[in-house]
């Protein structure tokens, strides 16, 4: 058995932090704010030419990463204590997170060592991200923590915990089968 963690939103909380850091970054270069309850990503500035867009997204990851992560983040205890107890050779940070952002969360709070192997993935086809997985981590059962539901929605996956505070609402999969 093989534990996989998201970071943002899962063991870190990063979503506000990240929307205003996307936000500055906007008007820094002359676009316009854009409010939403949802967590703002590249795929939402489509309508971004390319060249403007890797500025943005840079600005973005200084704000985030240089300016604000000491004072805008907040960390999930009980899933670093989950993770402490499975051990590090059992346990993967699985992130659509820019690997450079993702280095930074995990080393301001000292969590790069709790993780055997860090796993970027899109995060876009369910069964190609599960199916990578086991395959990353020699393992046919996996217990996924991810607070996106909808990434799980009709798939044939077990829910085994819940974790819900004001901050975090985390959802334990256990994963045994997926088709291809």
């Amino acid at each position: 058995m093989k534990y996989i963690f998201d970071l943002d939103d899962t063991l870190v909380s990063s979503a506000a932090l990240n929307n205003d850091a996307y936000n500055y970054a906007l008007e820094k270069y002359g676009y316009r704010r854009i409010t939403t309850d949802e967590r703002l990503t590249r795929d939402k500035l489509n309508f971004i030419p390319a060249v403007a867009l890797n500025k943005i997204i840079r600005a973005k990851q200084y704000y985030f990463t240089q300016e604000w992560l000491s004072c805008r983040t907040l960390l999930n205890s009980v899933l670093v204590e989950k993770a402490k107890e499975y051990g590090k050779e059992n346990c993967y940070l699985w992130t659509k997170a820019c690997p450079e952002r993702t280095v930074a969360v995990l080393k301001y709070w000292e969590l790069d060592k709790l993780f055997n192997r860090f796993i970027f993935d899109e995060k876009r086809n369910f069964k190609k991200s599960v199916l990578r997985l086991k395959e990353l981590t020699n393992s046919n059962e996996l217990v996924i923590f991810e607070n996106n539901q909808r990434f799980f929605k009709h798939e044939k996956v077990e829910i085994i915990g819940h974790i819900k505070s004001d901050k975090f609402d985390v959802t334990e999969y256990l994963i045994r089968s997926v088709s291809t």
